[in-house]
């Protein structure tokens, strides 16, 4: 009689389901009590069954029999939850009836039987639930009571029931109608919400205060026009007092119910707003004002309203951005305006304004790259030459973020080199950026139109900026263009060898290497080398290594400076680069492995010190003619095991 089937059922479930009375008692008679609160894989009790089946003969025989009616399932349901959201009220009242039934027992979310009522708009519920005890009054987790439950559900009649019985409580309708929830909003701020205009003219009509601000201080008002809701609107405006005050009234980011329709674009909503007397110019707490809150959101009917509407065009936010600088942001810039708007005298006055950067709308459109808006900008003589506060001009933005078909309608109103050679505040000109942001064809079309290759303030070409960066394409086609550049030291003495190798570089070292770049040291006596290991760029130092200029490479220092011998720091920093280095000092001959005539021809460094030579020594096998050789001078004393031979440090070595 304990058996469970599929679906974790008891043979009491199934009597419970099919009102089989006798068969509950004769069952319970004996397996024990225990059966009646058995649970199946939902967590369901046969009480739950009960409540499911609507079996209210079966729900008194269990309850009789000691059935537990405060188990919640696995949904966070006890059986009397379930009687409410099915609306099961003959299984209800028996429920209810009982002495063990908690009425005001919470299920998911904290949502007591009455919340949950209230959410269904089951009123015949609710009054069930209120003669037997149940609290209008207990809050959920997320700080609703049960009124604000019924006002987000648009539940009319379960609102009236809240209000009736509350009033039987002494608690006056004025005071019900204006509970706030943990969030300070109150039965109107949920309904509308919820979108319900009856439910909305309900709280309204019992006196719900329309300017009720929640922690945020959004009221009402404020979320209506976030909504576009009109006629919500409409209503709220006509039962207040004086519309004056509250049209404007502001929320915790300081912005007006306008502020909240224009960001959403509901421009006959702003219409009205604006008619009922909204301060058409206000600014929030980032100093938008709805026209350039709009400009921002891409609301362009709106935007269109407001520039119908008179709005204020010189009002800047505090980045200092007028509304063309935000309309430019926004995908397909300038032309989401009417070119009758652009053709404005105040609208064209606003071209050369700049925001706290000292940008203006046209370095806005070349840094993003809009070659449309651009060209509708120099089709109204917008200042070409106008800087920001870091001196970039238009040019020099385009440049950087390798804007080519910007560049292409720049240059072509350009009449002279001036503007293509100037410099920013550190001396880059716009092929300095456009090389080191990489930009292959924004650097050949200035090459072509007669950029200089002059040095920026720190000495760097634009060859520094594009090997410090790696664009091997970009550096290949300067040294194309000027060879000249291969070798040019900046402040510190560093070549686009040194910047390349101490950012680890490989491509843009191997190219600098072929080109014939010379091995130099730079004012701190590093070469090219010593950037690579002391910057632990392994792949550069393995690359220099397996190259035909690494004897070169290795030799190239200053005895008695403060860089030493490049192989001492390959040690220290790179122990890996040189063991490297150490195999490709031995090459095996062609011979058979086992002839007497194979041997390894070793190639290594007599004395680094002393720069004397490379001496060349073939080591034979095992009973052939020995020879002898001084081991590697610069390594530190101690031995060293390559490949089978022991170089025994400070003395001689037999092979």
């Amino acid at each position: 009689l304990d058996i469970r089937d599929n679906i974790s059922a008891s043979p009491v479930h199934y009597a419970t389901s099919m009102g089989h009375f006798r068969i509950i008692r004769l069952i319970v008679q004996f397996t024990g009590q225990h059966e009646l609160n058995a649970r199946d894989e939902e967590g369901n009790t046969p009480l739950h069954w009960a409540v499911q089946k609507e079996q209210p003969g079966s729900c008194s025989v269990l309850l009789t029999l000691g059935a537990d009616p405060n188990i919640l399932n696995n949904s966070q349901l006890s059986p009397l939850h379930m009687a409410v959201s099915l609306g099961k009220h003959f299984v209800l009242e028996q429920l209810v009836s009982h002495k063990q039934t908690d009425v005001n027992l919470e299920g998911d979310l904290g949502n007591t039987p009455v919340i949950l009522a209230a959410f269904l708009d089951n009123h015949e519920a609710l009054v069930l639930l209120y003669k037997h005890g149940a609290k209008f009054c207990r809050q959920n987790k997320l700080g609703h009571f049960p009124i604000h439950a019924a006002a987000f559900a648009g539940a009319k009649k379960s609102m009236e029931v809240f209000l009736l019985k509350g009033e039987i409580r002494s608690w006056s309708i004025d005071t019900h109608i204006n509970y706030v929830d943990k969030s300070c909003s109150s039965p109107l701020h949920l309904a509308v919400r919820g979108g319900n205009l009856d439910i909305i003219k309900l709280c309204i009509a019992y006196g719900a205060k329309i300017e009720q601000q929640q922690c945020d201080k959004s009221t009402a008002l404020h979320f209506a026009c976030s909504q576009g809701a009109t006629e919500v609107v409409k209503v709220m405006l006509s039962a207040y007092h004086k519309v004056c005050d509250l049209i404007n009234i502001t929320d915790g980011a300081n912005q007006t119910p306008l502020h909240k329709a224009a960001i959403f674009d509901h421009f006959e909503l702003s219409e009205y707003l604006i008619s009922q007397g909204a301060d058409i110019d206000f600014v929030d707490c980032k100093g938008h004002s709805p026209l350039l809150l709009a400009t921002s959101c891409g609301a362009w009917r709106t935007v269109n309203l407001l520039l119908t509407h008179g709005a204020d065009l010189k009002k800047k936010d505090k980045s200092g951005c007028n509304f063309l600088h935000l309309a430019i942001l926004k995908p397909r810039g300038l032309k989401n305006l009417p070119t009758e708007v652009l053709q404005h005298e105040s609208v064209r006055e606003l071209l050369n304004d700049e925001d706290i950067e000292g940008c203006t709308p046209l370095h806005y459109a070349c840094r993003l790259g809009i070659p449309e808006s651009v060209k509708n900008m120099l089709g109204l003589e917008v200042w070409l030459d106008q800087k920001s506060k870091q001196k970039k001009s238009a040019l020099h933005f385009a440049a950087e973020y390798g804007r080519i078909n910007t560049c292409h309608r720049l240059l072509e109103m350009v009449t002279d080199t001036r503007l293509l050679n100037e410099g920013d505040e550190k001396g880059l000109t716009p092929l300095h950026l456009a090389s080191r942001g990489g930009h292959l064809k924004v650097v050949e079309l200035l090459l072509r139109k007669g950029a200089l290759f002059h040095s920026d303030y720190g000495g760097w070409s634009c060859l520094h900026h594009a090997a410090s960066e790696g664009f091997t394409p970009t550096m290949d086609t300067l040294l194309t263009s000027n060879i000249k550049l291969l070798n040019k030291t900046d402040g510190d003495g560093s070549t686009a060898l040194h910047l390349a190798a101490r950012a680890g570089h490989v491509a843009a070292v191997r190219l600098l290497l072929y080109r014939g770049a010379k091995i130099i040291l730079n004012k701190n006596d590093s070469s090219f080398l010593h950037e690579a290991v002391h910057n632990g760029r392994k792949e550069v130092t393995n690359t220099v290594i397996e190259s035909d200029r690494c004897e070169e490479a290795m030799t190239t220092y200053k005895p008695n400076s403060t860089k030493r011998c490049i192989v001492m720091d390959m040690i220290e920093f790179l122990p890996e680069s040189f063991k490297h280095l150490l195999d490709t000092c031995i090459k095996e001959s062609e011979e058979d492995v086992n002839s007497t005539d194979y041997y390894d021809s070793l190639a290594f460094l007599v004395s680094p010190f002393t720069l004397t030579a490379l001496q060349n020594v073939r080591r034979r096998r095992k009973g052939a003619p020995s020879s002898v050789c001084d081991p590697p001078a610069c390594l530190s004393p101690g031995l060293f095991l390559e490949r089978g031979v022991w170089f025994s440090l400070g003395g001689r070595a037999l092979f």
